[in-house]
């Protein structure tokens, strides 16, 4: 019989309007493997880790958010709902809220609804499966593109980092979920690492 092996994950207490931080790789990642024409806008932007991963990657970015958790950072195009936002986009790329999977829905058809270009939506890899999805979200707009995140990240409570504490042993799976409009069609799975 073998031996069991410690658990090093964390499974998080919900956190504050669902605002969990991805690790800037994840974005660096799905950078390597998805070009963007034009600018880009997180309108759940939180503290930033994406836009400042795009930035870096040679993007065009900005964010908004219903907090400004920035610091005044000059990417920072003010507080918005985006619920209720009507401006076009070129591209969005987010983390949007979970709320049990319906905030993320709602975030990903309202950016397809105001983009010309890509939404990319970092969630975990089991908003990918459920009867709901298949034959809603996904009947209604097939992703073009899904990307598995190797390895997989820890993406804890933004009032956990924000206490001090640190990232680590990250429990779910995430994917990006790609909707291009210039090549609509879903040309398979791929994985990053």
């Amino acid at each position: 019989m073998g031996k069991l092996r410690e658990r090093n994950s964390h499974i998080w207490e919900r956190g504050d309007r669902d605002w969990y931080v991805e690790p800037t790789r994840c974005t660096e990642q799905l950078c390597q493997h998805e070009d963007f024409d034009g600018p880009v806008h997180d309108p759940s932007c939180g503290g930033g880790n994406i836009v400042t991963a795009l930035l870096r990657c040679g993007y065009q970015a900005t964010g908004s958010d219903v907090v400004d958790r920035t610091g005044g950072a000059p990417w920072f195009t003010g507080l918005s709902d985006f619920r209720t936002c009507r401006r076009k986009r070129a591209n969005i790329v987010m983390n949007p809220p979970f709320f049990r999977g319906e905030g993320t829905e709602f975030f990903i058809r309202k950016a397809i609804s105001v983009t010309s270009g890509k939404v990319c939506a970092f969630t975990e890899a089991r908003f990918l499966f459920g009867e709901g999805r298949a034959t809603g979200l996904y009947r209604d707009h097939k992703p073009s593109r899904v990307h598995f995140v190797t390895p997989r990240p820890s993406c804890p409570p933004g009032e956990f980092l924000e206490a001090g504490g640190k990232a680590t042993g990250g429990n779910p799976d995430f994917v990006w979920i790609v909707w291009d409009r210039h090549a609509p069609t879903a040309d398979g799975l791929n994985w990053l690492s």
